[in-house]
């Protein structure tokens, strides 16, 4: 038997921090369309149930329009299985009671069975998070796959996983939520746990390939591989300037560090480095040049002003006074300062005095 394990949808996410409002709409917009891809994807990969380990939403409740679409999809497709377990962003989520298709999960274990595999949720609350690792049952001879959305973490709280307490407890395949970064691993002697991380990337803190896992239950044991699946992959890059000896070349370096990336995707370009040339408006006119032709960049300017130090110091200001006294620090042998410490102090010191944002 396969199915999809998938999390954080996040349906209704604003994105209007990360993008302009139009480019925020069209990501909203991909965002329920990847929903309907995946369901697709699911028939086309003889998949029998789709798993939802929480945060269907961004917003709780959903909006109308996010609850319309979700549930209208699941009803409009009653040849798959939509296993969904509420997560920390859809707590209240109202469930539709006249989906035959639909398998919810409430504060007590809840178990579906098909073909041999027992999949097996809970949503975890402040009266349950210390007591659901010694309720859960495993269904003798199917495989067992459990599924909750929370952080890891040592000590049972609620949103919070405890791995040790599951290990070698008959789950053969333990499916999580919450992270939206993909990330595995052991569960004891017998299975393992996953997130498959969050199917579409909303912003910069969520670049990198994203999809979802299809895992193949059959004979005792749990395949999984993960499936590409986004419309589009978010990048962020560092990008070097310090051989720039102007804005015009700066910008020219950043446009080739990005050439090789697909325009369609988002990019963050970070412009670093010690440079010799006037910052004035860096970011804004490497940005107008990097974004034709492209669907959306942003240019973050976190370049340092190049110094010439012999030559600060021997001036008469206010910076050159900071660094002769930097200079004459006297300090017992075993508390003077690293000299990247003082390195720093310096640069910091000299930024400050420059009228530079330290933020």
């Amino acid at each position: 038997m396969k199915l999809i394990h998938t999390a954080d949808l996040h349906l209704g996410s604003k994105i209007e921090g990360k993008f302009p409002p139009d480019k925020a709409q069209q990501r909203r917009t991909e965002l329920r369309n990847s929903f309907a891809r995946m369901i697709e994807r699911a028939k086309e990969l003889g998949a029998t149930a789709i798993l939802i380990a929480g945060d269907a939403f961004d917003t709780d409740p959903a909006t109308p329009a996010d609850a319309d679409f979700f549930f209208g999809a699941i009803g409009s497709n009653p040849d798959l299985t939509f296993l969904y377990l509420r997560g920390n962003h859809d707590k209240t989520v109202a469930l539709p009671a006249a989906l035959p298709n639909l398998v919810t999960f409430g504060d007590e274990w809840t178990t579906w069975e098909k073909d041999g595999v027992a999949v097996s949720g809970i949503e975890m609350t402040p009266e349950n998070c210390k007591t659901l690792y010694d309720t859960f049952k495993p269904v003798p001879g199917k495989i067992n796959i459990a599924a909750l959305h929370g952080r890891l973490g040592s000590s049972p709280a609620p949103d919070t996983v405890v791995l040790s307490k599951l290990a070698d407890r008959g789950i053969d395949y333990l499916a999580l939520g919450d992270y939206h970064a993909r990330q595995d691993g052991k569960l004891g002697a017998r299975g393992a746990w996953a997130y498959p991380g969050c199917p579409e990337g909303r912003g910069f803190d969520e670049p990198g390939e994203k999809g979802f896992l299809l895992l193949d239950a059959a004979n005792g044991t749990v395949k999984t591989a993960f499936i590409p699946h986004a419309c589009r992959t978010l990048h962020e890059i560092d990008c070097d300037v310090s051989a720039a000896t102007s804005v015009y070349e700066a910008a020219e370096i950043a446009k080739r560090a990005i050439a090789s990336l697909p325009a369609d995707d988002p990019i963050r370009v970070n412009l670093t480095g010690a440079v010799r040339f006037d910052r004035t408006n860096l970011a804004r006119i490497a940005e107008e040049r990097l974004k034709a032709g492209r669907f959306f960049v942003s240019v973050k300017d976190k370049t340092s002003v190049a110094l010439d130090l012999d030559a600060i110091r021997r001036e008469l200001s206010l910076r050159g006074e900071f660094l002769r006294q930097i200079d004459k620090e006297e300090r017992p042998e075993d508390e003077k300062r690293p000299e990247d410490e003082k390195d720093a102090i310096l640069e910091l010191g000299l930024r400050a005095l420059s009228g530079e944002d330290l933020g």
